[in-house]
């Protein structure tokens, strides 16, 4: 029995257009990393998992939580980077390319991938930026972000109570308890851990489906422009 020859459909791009500048790929890297590094360091500081010979290594939680300081600085400054990015970047980074839920054009692009997401249609409008879907998950993790660093620049000003940085970000402690913070800090690690599960499965699925180059545009900056 003859084997079944599989035709693959040529990418109907129009050409291919720099859509990603450098700081948007260089902050979407050291995020990832700096997360995979305050995730790790985070849950060993709430669970030591690993408990080495006093003798051994007796300054290893010493040394974890510096190298969660140390990431979360470099965290908090890429995150502010992307912030500012977003007001002097490209037209593709640009705040403003948000969807407005009451314009009417941006509408369609705002159901059309609502429907796709919910396995309601084959394919999406294309779309150079961030699809509609997108944006609003990256500003709602952008606003955990932003917790995760003030509450853990809180928590790191305890050790001086009359120092400048406590007086910055302190100010959360009258607002919500002391444990409470810790509480929600942590727990916070496992909605940026499935925001990230559920990104890479979104920009997969929708690279597979548009054939516009998702996932190389991370690395390379560029995207098809598609024919819809």
């Amino acid at each position: 029995m003859a084997a079944t020859k599989r035709v693959y459909k040529d990418c109907p791009a129009r050409g291919f257009v720099y859509v990603w500048e450098g700081p948007i790929r260089i902050t979407h890297w050291v995020n990832v990393t700096s997360i995979l590094v305050l995730v790790l360091t985070g849950l060993y500081i709430h669970y030591p998992f690993v408990r080495p010979n006093p003798v051994d290594a007796p300054y290893m939680m010493g040394t974890t939580r510096y190298v969660h300081y140390v990431t979360g600085i470099i965290f908090a400054t890429s995150v502010l980077v992307r912030a500012w990015w977003a007001f002097v970047g490209n037209k593709y980074a640009h705040i403003k390319t948000f969807y407005n839920p009451f314009n009417k054009n941006d509408r369609k692009y705002i159901v059309s991938y609502l429907k796709y997401y919910c396995f309601l249609e084959s394919k999406p409008k294309h779309v150079l930026t961030h699809n509609p879907m997108a944006q609003y998950a990256y500003i709602g993790i952008f606003l955990v972000f932003l917790f995760q660093i003030f509450s853990g620049l809180a928590l790191w000003a305890q050790f001086n109570p009359e120092g400048t940085l406590f007086a910055i970000f302190g100010s959360i402690f009258g607002v919500i308890a002391n444990q409470w913070v810790r509480y929600l800090h942590f727990f916070s690690i496992f909605i940026i851990a499935i925001f990230l599960m559920a990104h890479i499965y979104a920009a997969v699925l929708v690279d597979f489906r548009t054939h516009a180059g998702d996932i190389s545009s991370i690395f390379s900056g560029w995207k098809a422009d598609i024919e819809d």
